[in-house]
């Protein structure tokens, strides 16, 4: 009976999380004042996910604190509401416990693994913000090229944008658009230009945007200035390309001396389970344990200092 009822759980769970990653992206105007007609009826675990996840946003919206919050999903490109992605994460983790529960018998450790799904959630937000940072980054110079193309067709530079938002790939493109959404409400370009560059953490795109704005202050050709700065990009990128190559060893040494002590340890676990125990079990073998440990993370941090070249 336990076991029908935690699978029951995990099936609930695992819907709800479902329902809840592929509902619509976010939808600033209610969907009844944008569709014309009836809508077709939706189905009852539909609605209710689609509760659960207003309730969230609800709540999300009047707390102080926030797990995930809007400015984070738009920068990893995640087309979800910090709702949404509570709910699922929430599935996500009630699942994990039932499953460890039910596999292990331990509600201790399936509480500890499922209490890292946050934890998780966190860390792929942030390595999908550094991998949309960094193509954004390879898109660059192409970016440039077509907008000086753009004005040397005649075109004037928001147009050249608007071409770039047109015709440009994610994410590019989708940071242009909103460049030329914050001009058409208001904003000053080059506020929207730096902003973009602050938001994408790209120091190469604050070139552009200075140099726009010393175009709008000074005259000139814009795009020569724009094709020096291309032209300067592309010797910057061909350096760090070198040295991102020749730190590539020193990268890989220091995953191998990383994972050395863990990978012999466990082996030696395997091998002769009474060979450690001294470790654990004595007062000096704690000692040299926690020393270790304490060498362990000074060495690691130092290591990724020492690769870790900055350009």
């Amino acid at each position: 009976m336990l076991l029908i009822a935690g699978l029951l759980i995990t099936v609930l769970a695992v819907v709800a999380g479902v329902f809840a990653v592929t509902a619509a992206p976010v939808q600033r105007v209610p969907l009844e004042r944008r569709v014309w007609g009836s809508q077709e009826e939706k189905q009852r675990l539909s609605l209710t996910s689609d509760y659960l996840v207003s309730l969230a946003d609800r709540v999300l919206r009047q707390s102080s604190w926030v797990p995930f919050r809007e400015r984070e999903l738009e920068l990893a490109g995640v087309r979800m509401t910090p709702g949404a992605l509570v709910v699922a994460v929430g599935a996500l983790g009630v699942t994990l416990l039932v499953l460890m529960t039910l596999l292990t018998g331990s509600l201790l450790v399936a509480l500890l693994l499922a209490l890292l799904v946050p934890g998780v959630a966190k860390v792929v937000l942030r390595v999908k913000t550094d991998r949309r940072r960094a193509a954004f980054g390879k898109q660059l110079d192409e970016t440039i090229q077509l907008i000086a193309s753009s004005l040397r067709a005649g075109h004037s530079f928001a147009r050249a944008l608007d071409s770039v938002a047109t015709e440009a790939d994610s994410p590019t493109a989708e940071e242009f658009a909103r460049v030329i959404n914050e001009n058409r409400i208001g904003r000053d370009l080059i506020v929207a230009l730096e902003q973009t560059a602050d938001r994408m953490q790209n120091e190469d795109f604050r070139w552009v945007a200075e140099a726009v704005a010393v175009h709008r202050d000074t005259g000139g050709n814009l795009n020569e200035v724009l094709d020096r700065v291309g032209q300067t990009m592309r010797e910057r990128n061909q350096i760090r390309q070198e040295v991102d190559t020749l730190a590539a060893e020193g990268k890989f040494s220091a995953i191998v001396l990383m994972a050395l002590p863990v990978v012999v340890g466990g082996a030696f676990s395997l091998i002769n389970p009474g060979y450690l125990g001294p470790m654990f079990t004595t007062n000096l073998g704690r000692v040299l344990l926690l020393a270790s440990l304490v060498l362990y993370i000074i060495g690691g941090l130092w290591m990724k200092k020492i690769v870790n070249v900055r350009f």
